[in-house]
């Protein structure tokens, strides 16, 4: 099952202090644009060569039994957290910092068997609506799952619940698992007796091997259900709300539902008086030799890649919690509620929804950008920033398709994908070259006399100008 909720901070916690907060767009036109945070490198960096060495020592104290086997699933999982902090994904505000680190201060000081760990938590710029405990005590709590929560109790939660991954141990567990796995007599019977095999061995070999497959960032259904508990009890002794556990597993369940008309949006964006949008645009091939053929969804598909399965489930069964817990405190006092600063909840929120489009961007990942950049503008129709973002990637759609480097920075439609996500997929890919820069062009134009005193709203104007004169 994938990982569902995971972040944690430490009793010591990292010195992350990094750059100044984000301003948040207005909607007024004469308010400044919304400017994208500046990543920290340096301080990244060395938070990043900390935990190198400590991934060092682990490898120096591995058991000496099935040592190399260890070593190199270790050696992967620390790739794996490097790599978040190489590209980038960090967001790196003091304040944005402070906030995870107060709210995690708060739950260790409310349960003392915390203060023996080394847990640390970060803000990443993933738009993915998740939370991750990776390892080594460390937490990526993604902006794409915070912006979407309703209050920071439900945040307060998600938090707990990858405390819990990391208290229960699951992803050393697992590993020893899988190596333990690997070297049972069972699996070794099995290849064995492939060897006999004459005939489609490679494709029997594959089956076995699928059923094999490591990540430690992965855990099973049982893992989840036992770091719910375990978080549950963290979450109610720190004087969080208890219902907002269940509101956030509920939450989630939803998380994943496709709620934009992007052909209504699309046509909405793009028809001008002087350029017609075009049926054209969002033609798709369903033929068995098309492009794109039908992209089909079944209930089973659905569930296996859903961000948070079993959340209904789940819900259920911290309301069961709950009820046991209150019927065992009747009579006592009350723990106080608990907040940490609501006011910056909701300012993190909002600024968090602009940084998720910059970092799609920066990552190349034009498709998802402009996704987020369309989500986003249902809201706020006549915000700056989000009308230059999208002609931003349109300007650069075409720059880069002249040089016939385009593809690399789209996604193609896919079972997986969420529906409006597809319909935008295949407009932007039946895009003709110039279409790109004359899209942005008249796309743009229609803000002229509101946006005209934007120096950025100018510089994608003026390339779109240029652009289609070529």
């Amino acid at each position: 099952m994938n990982a569902l909720l995971r972040a944690c901070r430490h009793t010591r916690l990292l010195p992350l202090l990094l750059l100044a907060s984000p301003v948040i767009a207005q909607q007024k036109t004469q308010d400044p644009m919304y400017k994208p945070s500046i990543v920290d490198g340096t301080r990244t960096h060395a938070v990043m060569r900390m935990f190198e060495r400590q991934h060092d020592t682990l490898q120096r104290n591995l058991p000496s039994e099935y040592r190399k086997d260890y070593s190199a699933i270790y050696a992967q999982r620390w790739k794996y957290i490097k790599s978040r902090f190489q590209k980038k994904e960090i967001y790196t505000p003091p304040v944005a910092q402070a906030y995870i680190d107060s709210m995690l201060r708060r739950i260790v000081a409310a349960n003392p068997e915390l203060q023996r760990e080394k847990l640390h938590a970060f803000f990443s710029r993933s738009g993915t609506p998740n939370a991750t405990y990776v390892g080594q005590g460390i937490i990526f709590f993604n902006i794409g799952l915070f912006s979407r929560l309703q209050n920071e109790h439900q945040a307060a939660f998600v938090l707990c619940h990858e405390i819990a991954h990391a208290t229960l141990k699951h992803s050393d567990k697992s590993i020893e698992k899988y190596v333990k796995n690997m070297h049972s007599s069972d699996l070794q019977a099995q290849l064995k007796a492939l060897k006999k095999v004459q005939y489609n061995r490679l494709s029997k070999l594959e089956d076995l091997s699928k059923g094999l497959a490591f990540d430690s960032r992965r855990h099973s259904r049982n893992n989840e259900s036992d770091a719910d508990s375990l978080a549950l009890v963290y979450f109610r002794n720190s004087g969080f709300d208890p219902a907002a556990a269940v509101s956030a597993m509920l939450l989630l369940d939803d998380i994943d539902l496709d709620n934009i008309d992007m052909t209504a949006r699309l046509r909405t964006l793009f028809d001008a008086p002087q350029l017609r949008f075009q049926d054209r645009w969002l033609h798709r091939d369903n033929g068995p030799l098309g492009g794109h053929a039908r992209l089909l969804r079944d209930s089973t598909l659905t569930d296996s890649l859903k961000t948070h399965p079993d959340c209904q489930v789940r819900a259920g069964k911290l309301i069961a919690f709950n009820q046991s817990a209150d019927s065992l405190l009747a009579g006592k006092p009350a723990i106080p509620a608990a907040s940490i600063h609501p006011q910056r909840f909701d300012s993190l929120k909002q600024a968090f929804r602009f940084e998720i489009i910059e970092f799609s961007f920066a990552e190349d990942n034009y498709t998802e950008s402009l996704y987020y950049t369309i989500s986003m503008l249902e809201e706020h129709p006549e915000d700056p920033y989000l009308i230059m973002h999208v002609a931003r990637i349109l300007n650069n759609c075409f720059y880069l398709q002249r040089q016939h480097r385009l593809g690399k920075k789209l996604r193609y439609p896919a079972p997986e994908n969420a529906a409006s996500f597809n319909v935008l997929s295949q407009f932007i890919q039946n895009l003709y070259m110039e279409e790109y820069a004359q899209i942005a062009f008249h796309y743009l134009q229609r803000y002229q006399s509101k946006l005209q005193d934007y120096p950025e709203y100018q510089t994608e104007f003026a390339k779109s100008e240029s652009f289609i004169k070529m």
